[in-house]
């Protein structure tokens, strides 16, 4: 796949497509996942109000992924990739605040992801094919709320803790035409990096996640996974300001309010 920044901004209210390029952000009408065509109008990135790149059907996020993190907490190698779901409500954006909700006064983690964007309806593919389900990669910030997690010691709650309205800012783009295993994630926080990994230390590959989640259920385009964490993620304070950075993707930036 030719390599492009894929975005999406609002305009006098209307969500816009477009790509980004350096500064520039080319418009574009049409189905992100069916050949958009641009339409000759550019505007300044840097008055872009920025919204999520993607609309997600299924917002998946996985857990004990990488091997450093791993053999830090001592638990165990999964045979299968374990993933939670994030509800739609946590979706956000690129200089969007991320808010606790009134009344909650817990503690609040990032979570430094990259994410994977499914291109085409995807249930049961050849092991082989995988990269033709992939329309590209993305920053996630997997914002946790770690009290609620494991409020209930029978039952470790991770769609609650991590569906809060704003905890799951992805973007500002979508990069596609990229190999991920290049790539190195990175989360700072008030410009201390926190976070600092490479993709390679994945225990799954993003094309494994996708073959062993999509053997057993349907994935579509527009669908994000969050393929997990590596070490060094901590706890914001009010008024900090978290950047997921992914060189080759781009810098999401949040503050926690």
């Amino acid at each position: 796949m030719t390599a492009a920044n894929w975005c999406r901004i609002a305009i006098d209210g209307a969500p816009r497509l477009g790509r980004l390029d350096g500064d520039r952000i080319a418009l574009y009408d049409g189905d992100l996942f069916a050949d958009p065509v641009a339409n000759g109008t550019v505007v300044d990135a840097a008055d872009a109000l920025w919204l999520p790149p993607v609309l997600p059907r299924q917002f998946l996020g996985l857990w004990n992924n990488f091997h450093e993190r791993q053999q830090l907490e001592k638990t165990q190698i999964p045979d299968f990739p374990l993933f939670f779901v994030k509800l739609g409500e946590s979706l956000s954006a690129h200089r969007q605040p991320i808010r606790r909700p009134a009344g909650f006064s817990g503690r609040v983690k990032f979570e430094a992801e990259l994410g994977i964007v499914i291109g085409k309806p995807c249930y049961q593919p050849s092991r082989d094919a995988i990269d033709d389900f992939i329309f590209g990669y993305t920053c996630v910030n997997d914002v946790t709320a770690p009290e609620p997690l494991f409020a209930n010691g029978e039952f470790h709650q991770w769609c609650r803790a991590k569906s809060f309205p704003g905890f799951g800012p992805i973007g500002p783009v979508i990069a596609t035409g990229i190999d991920p295993s290049t790539l190195r994630v990175r989360g700072i926080l008030d410009g201390e990096v926190k976070q600092d990994y490479p993709v390679s230390d994945m225990i799954f590959s993003p094309q494994e996640i996708v073959w062993h989640l999509a053997r057993e259920i349907a994935l579509y385009p527009g669908d994000v996974i969050a393929c997990g964490t590596s070490v060094g993620a901590v706890d914001m304070a009010d008024g900090q300001t978290i950047v997921i950075e992914i060189p080759g993707i781009g810098r999401l930036d949040n503050r926690l309010e």
